[in-house]
């Protein structure tokens, strides 16, 4: 009862749209909806969004059951008898009266003030989240060498023996994986080009990437990909 008496003062007072939890809620959910449909869309379409529900929904639906309200206290108190179209009047002057009021007073003053400065905050850390998880799914992927090892051993073990440091394999590759073609593209001339002398720095990334491919294929129990790992790191000059 105590929860319901409290949401009734919030609704009327017209502070919820402003806590911080209830945008927080509110920015999550049509941002995770949207997102579904469109995964492109930004965290700015969400917010614009967010500030149209505002007037169109939050203003609205308080500012019609204030007047409705306001109307059924007064029916309930003085009736309307035969006085309809004085009525009317009446209610179509302190319509046009009352929402000035609220709008200069109270609802544009909360939302310049508290809703869009929270808007702001809570943007602001979805896109952070966002970007931590990018961050945590580049951090998990394999490096591009390493795609193009995993990929040299699979062309050589299904017998198909047909890449190519060209860009029509390399651009093969970027749909498959998903990175730059041009890394792709110099990563595969390392591989099946002509083997020079390494530089140190060189040498120790060239080893660290052939261990994360080598970690890949022990992880499927596929001895002879890391047999045909062994004889291509057997050609580099470390």
């Amino acid at each position: 009862m105590r929860k319901i008496m409290c949401s009734v003062k919030s609704f009327i007072t017209f502070d919820f749209p402003f806590q911080t939890d209830f945008i927080k809620a509110e920015f999550e959910a049509i941002h995770t909806k949207n997102s579904a449909n469109l995964p492109e869309r930004s965290t700015t379409a969400t917010r614009l969004i967010l500030t149209s529900n505002y007037w169109f929904t939050h203003v609205a639906r308080h500012f019609s059951a204030m007047l409705g309200l306001s109307i059924l206290v007064s029916l309930l108190i003085n009736g309307v008898g035969n006085q309809v179209s004085l009525y009317l009047l009446g209610l179509i002057i302190a319509t046009l009266i009352s929402f000035p009021i609220l709008y200069l007073f109270h609802y544009r003053p909360n939302y310049n003030a508290l809703f869009l400065p929270k808007v702001e905050i809570v943007k602001e850390v979805q896109e952070r989240k966002q970007l931590e998880q990018l961050e945590k799914c580049k951090q998990a992927q394999l490096s591009n060498f390493s795609l193009a090892l995993i990929f040299y051993v699979f062309d050589k073990t299904t017998g198909i023996n047909s890449l190519t440091a060209t860009d029509q394999h390399a651009g093969l590759l970027m749909q498959l994986y998903g990175v730059d073609k041009g890394s792709l593209k110099k990563n595969l001339e390392l591989i099946l080009g002509k083997k020079q002398k390494l530089p140190p720095r060189k040498a120790t990334e060239i080893r660290n990437r052939f261990n994360e491919a080598y970690t890949f294929f022990e992880h499927l129990n596929f001895a002879n990909g890391i047999k045909i790992l062994k004889e291509l790191e057997g050609r580099f000059h470390f």
